[in-house]
């Protein structure tokens, strides 16, 4: 599957300064599809479909269009475009992106952006940008209390295949991106509202391979964990937001 996505499962910091309950309109925000319209194109000798879906999300009081141009070699381009409504009273997103839930064995990742270890618009400096490769279960760090745990910053491509090499690789158009894969999905290793002092080794596996990428994601934190939000330039503020990126398939012959 490949669906939108506008939450994080929320770190200490998010529920130190309470944001995961003021944010709460984007964790599972109602979705209403209001048209498709599909139509054939053409991208110079490869026949394409255009498939364009049209979701109103009232609870967020904006408009979500999802374009997939599909072309006869098995690539895709995806552009997914929020209209946001000017002067609405919203709350800003943890991440605006897409999740995609994969073959448990399509689990290893081999990138070019910020790495090897996790990263995010307030905390990524300290990463060198290059190649590298990792599996989903190397993705995951175990602290104490399950949350947000994973991502990469600045990426530039993204493959994201079986050991054999099935799989496939995303690029961004025009902007860079961010990226994760785990065998965890978000709402597991979210805590909700409240702090439930489970541990990283309760939190139960995925039969997926979850791989999200978002154009941007909300800011850490870490100034303290008592109320201290990220700085505004790391936040992801109630906008509208288009991100495009292409899905070029590998390893078939």
């Amino acid at each position: 599957t490949l669906k939108p996505n506008f939450w994080r499962a929320v770190t200490d910091n998010d529920m130190g300064s309470g944001i995961n309950k003021s944010y709460k309109a984007w964790f599972n925000p109602e979705m209403n599809l209001k048209s498709i319209d599909i139509k054939k194109g053409d991208k110079g000798s490869a026949d394409v479909a255009v498939v364009t879906a049209t979701y109103d999300m009232p609870e967020v009081k904006a408009k979500l269009t999802l374009t997939y141009n599909v072309a006869a070699d098995g690539s895709m381009a995806v552009t997914q475009a929020l209209a946001t409504t000017k002067g609405a009273k919203v709350s800003p997103m943890f991440r605006f992106g897409m999740v995609m839930e994969l073959p448990y064995n399509m689990d290893q990742s081999t990138f070019y952006g910020r790495g090897p270890i996790e990263n995010y618009a307030d905390r990524k400096m300290s990463q060198n940008i290059g190649i590298y490769k990792q599996t989903a279960d190397e993705q995951f760090y175990p602290y104490v209390r399950p949350q947000e745990t994973g991502t990469k910053s600045d990426i530039r491509w993204w493959k994201q295949t079986t050991a054999d090499g099935l799989g496939f690789c995303i690029s961004a158009l025009n902007n860079y991106f961010d990226a994760c894969a785990l065998h965890y999905n978000i709402s597991d290793l979210d805590e909700g509202e409240k702090k439930a002092q489970r541990h990283s080794t309760e939190v139960p596996k995925s039969k997926y391979t979850e791989l999200s990428i978002n154009l941007a994601h909300f800011g850490v934190g870490g100034e303290n964990s008592w109320g201290a939000w990220p700085l505004k330039q790391h936040r992801l503020p109630y906008q509208d937001m288009t991100f495009s990126f292409c899905l070029t398939p590998l390893g078939v012959k």
